[in-house]
């Protein structure tokens, strides 16, 4: 076992290896922690390179074919449905810290059952459409009440001044733009929480928060877009605040941050209308990764057999738990495809268009658009650069920051951490 330290750990969603690398100037407080600090050049994604997996492999340290949530949504009875905590299937890393008496708060991160964390804040982003079919970060004013379903039963977050999530609003409709500025000042109050906890008479051995607009604009606006220059540079300032804060209030030597993403991103062409392709099939997209439910050999070849007119490739379901392996088949997009619902007045022949999305992840295994950058840095973190790493081994890292023990997990923490 480690030394123990305090540990923050901060996910910014979407931000790529590449873009970090390519816009480093844009990126002055991330560049400078990176510095001072061990960063991973090039991080590697889960299979699919989606939201959900994501995040439950850095908060298990497994594969999706062990955690569970193989795709923002997995298949249970007769559809799929969003993945939500309940899914998963190993204990998270804020789970063995609160059961070795850690202080654990989570500050909007998503994936994590709120029992997990001793504070619990959801993501701001959750809505009640969690438990059906979709999910989106664009927050709509009606779901004001139900992203405040805060646990904090010995009232810390009054005691530090924290405001509610997300900014009231009493309009009947949420514009686009307003959407999007809204979900940025309730990433901005997640940050703040994040600081005012840190630097509090009570600071949190843990905690787990998140950015989550950076995904959500350049979904709409575009990879290398201004709007997601714009998202991105807001998130490093929002980090560079965190850091001054804990400065100011001498907490600095006490927390080391991890800050990372869940996966990349990168532009999309062409959607391929996987409605349209596979009439009456049950299927699901992840970005430029789609899942379909097949009854058989059979089904799944004539399935490939339609989807490769378009250029899709199928792919390993080994991502997905053994029991429901033979019911999932798994293909991948051309470079610069993705698959999407068609538009309601699109003609039945019409088998692709113009992307909703027009940047997007979950690319074909090994797409270096989909690698993220991390960063490790405070007290006993040594300054270094490694090259590439798994995403099974950012876990064990943060394990290994808090002094917990590492045998749960099959990889090595990121060298140098352990």
């Amino acid at each position: 076992m480690s030394s123990r330290r305090k540990l923050i750990m901060i996910l910014i969603d979407g931000v790529s290896a590449d873009y970090v690398r390519d816009h480093a100037a844009r990126l002055p407080h991330l560049t400078a922690l990176a510095a001072r600090g061990t960063s991973v050049t090039r991080l590697g994604s889960t299979l699919p390179a989606t939201s959900m997996p994501g995040r439950a492999t850095m908060l298990t340290g497994l594969g999706a074919e062990r955690h569970g949530a193989y795709g923002n949504h997995i298949f249970a009875d007769d559809g799929f449905r969003c993945a939500t905590p309940r899914d998963l299937r190993a204990p998270t890393i804020a789970a063995m810290a609160k059961d070795a008496g850690l202080d654990v708060a989570c500050v909007g991160h998503a994936m994590l059952p709120p029992e997990d964390a001793n504070l619990f804040r959801p993501p701001w982003w959750l809505r009640g459409f969690m438990d059906s079919s979709r999910f989106a970060k664009i927050p709509a004013a009606a779901s004001a009440a139900y992203t405040d379903l805060t646990h904090d039963p010995d009232g810390r977050l009054h005691d530090v001044h924290v405001a509610h999530p997300m900014p009231d609003s009493n309009q009947k409709t949420v514009t686009e733009a307003v959407g999007l500025m809204t979900g940025m000042a309730s990433d901005q109050v997640m940050l703040q929480t994040v600081a005012s906890l840190a630097c509090s008479d009570r600071p949190p051995d843990l905690i787990l928060s998140e950015i989550g607009m950076t995904d959500a604009i350049q979904h709409q606006f575009g990879y290398e877009s201004g709007p997601a220059h714009w998202s991105i540079a807001t998130a490093d300032t929002l980090v560079g605040a965190l850091v001054q804060q804990l400065e100011r209030h001498g907490r600095a030597d006490d927390y080391v941050l991890a800050v990372t993403s869940d996966h990349g991103h990168g532009p999309i062409d062409t959607a391929i209308y996987a409605d349209k392709v596979l009439p009456e099939t049950m299927w699901e997209s992840e970005g430029a990764t789609l899942h379909v439910r097949v009854n058989g050999a059979d089904h799944a070849r004539e399935v490939a057999v339609r989807l490769a007119e378009y250029g899709v490739q199928p792919e390993a379901s080994s991502h997905v738990p053994d029991e429901q392996r033979d019911l999932i088949a798994t293909f991948s997009a051309p470079h610069r495809h993705s698959f999407e619902h068609s538009p309601a007045d699109t003609p039945h022949d019409r088998p692709t268009g113009d992307p909703h999305y027009v940047s997007t992840h979950g690319h074909r295994p090994g797409d270096p658009a989909d690698d993220r950058f991390c960063i490790f840095a405070g007290p006993g973190v040594p300054q270094a650069v490694v090259a590439t790493a798994t995403a099974e081994q950012f876990t064990p890292s943060l394990a290994a920051v808090l002094g917990l023990p590492l045998d749960p997990f099959p990889a090595r923490p990121v060298a140098g951490l352990g």
